[in-house]
């Protein structure tokens, strides 16, 4: 899946200051410029359609892993597949396919599927009733839009509250009011250490704790999004916002942290808790920290409900070789034997495909207790407007925490400016 510490610097939207008429018509002309002579690179550059073969970028790790699947398949079809996995894939894809051009098959998360599909750059897909049947039905959520499914997914994966079993002395807090006290404990019984951290001014990692308030992106139109309708600042928000604003003030996070810092401490054993996601697992791994997952803390007697992210196969709606490509997703990939060759790479967090998730639960407590936080959490919307969010409510948290204005007025200068225009 995408980085989620990039997310929050998605979308250039803040606010510029009132530019001459002159000089605006001279950034359209350069921007102009600038668009032409990428568009043209790609032209050149990206991958031309080959008869008998198919393309696909993802991450190196899998890419890798997927050689005897993409083997079997070579052998079964007589048709080969290259494998890459350029630099800045997801913006790559985009100039690529904006000239027709790129590979057969991407696969990246599904917060791109909403630009892309509106772009025209994928192609909608259509699934019996029996292939749907197979698959988690969170998943189909975030590959919807427009009353249509635009992509196959792969896997689902959260944040949470991952604890450490030897300085957690108490079950997992399941409400931010606990942490004051848990903190006090544990730098009594483990000198040292702290109860918990996490990137709080990141909007992808705190808005969890908001949303167990009844904050809310966007309402519900229908199964569109209504993006004249948000909830940055309900009553509920505002108090989950202020409780971690009370738990800064209270010396139990620090007044600046990064997201760096918060692996590198719980690694050290220096943390009880921390609220990140799978991609943190190996590194606790490897130190060896005997750790937990469960469901991150909320307010008003509510668990967080953090964005659920979803890795998606894409079909290039100019490739020429659809059917073959859906051929391999869905006889090939889309199995347990093809998802468990990609996790055997890298992980890939909660299967979507039901019967490998079954199994794979079975034999990882951690995937079991991920699934109860999948089940907490919300879909995020798949909408190209979801870059303003993270732009406008990181702004947000950064205000508020750093004490230069109040949660309910960050909140609701978000608020006014996700449905700015």
């Amino acid at each position: 899946m995408a980085n989620p510490n990039q997310n929050a610097r998605r979308g250039d939207l803040v606010n510029r200051s009132p530019q001459s008429k002159a000089g605006a018509l001279k950034q359209v002309v350069w921007s102009k410029i600038a668009l032409f002579v990428a568009v043209s690179f790609f032209a050149v550059k990206a991958n031309a359609w080959t008869n008998g073969e198919l393309s696909i970028w993802m991450d190196p790790d899998r890419a890798h892993a997927l050689e005897p699947i993409v083997k079997r398949f070579t052998d079964d079809s007589g048709i080969k597949i290259k494998i890459e996995s350029p630099e800045r894939l997801s913006e790559n894809f985009g100039m690529a396919a904006h000239v027709s051009k790129g590979p057969d098959i991407v696969i990246w998360a599904h917060d791109k599927l909403g630009e892309w599909a509106d772009g025209g750059l994928i192609a909608p897909i259509e699934l019996s009733e029996e292939f749907l049947h197979k698959f988690l039905k969170k998943a189909w959520e975030a590959v919807a839009h427009q009353e249509r499914i635009w992509g196959y997914p792969i896997a689902v994966e959260t944040v949470s509250l991952i604890y450490n079993k030897k300085l957690l002395d108490v079950p997992p807090p399941t409400a931010l009011s606990e942490l004051g006290a848990i903190n006090e404990a544990v730098k009594k019984e483990h000198p040292g250490a702290s109860a918990i951290l996490w990137d709080y001014k990141s909007s992808y990692y705190s808005w969890g704790i908001l949303a167990s308030g009844g904050g809310y992106v966007f309402a519900r139109d229908g199964k569109n999004f209504n993006v004249k309708d948000t909830g940055l600042a309900v009553p509920g928000a505002v108090q989950a916002l202020s409780e971690i604003i009370a738990l800064v003030r209270a010396g139990v996070l620090p007044k600046s942290v990064s997201y760096s810092a918060v692996e590198d401490q719980m690694a050290q054993g220096k943390l009880a808790m921390i609220i990140s996601g799978p991609w943190a697992w190996s590194n606790l791994i490897k130190s060896g920290i005997d750790f937990g997952v469960a469901p991150m803390p909320g307010v008003n007697g509510n668990l967080g409900r953090p964005f659920v992210g979803v890795s998606v196969a894409y079909l290039n709606r100019s490739s020429p070789n659809q059917d073959l490509a859906k051929e391999f997703i869905e006889r090939y990939l889309l199995t347990d034997e093809g998802l468990s060759t990609m996790d055997h790479g890298k992980p890939i967090g909660l299967p979507a495909l039901n019967s490998l998730r079954e199994k794979m639960i079975h034999e990882n407590p951690l995937l079991q207790e991920l699934e109860v936080c999948v089940d907490h959490g919300d879909v995020m919307p798949n909408i190209p407007r979801m870059g303003r969010f993270f732009t406008v409510m990181g702004a947000a948290l950064q205000t508020a925490t750093d004490g230069r204005a109040t949660a309910e007025a960050a909140l609701r200068e978000a608020d006014v400016n996700m449905r700015h225009q």
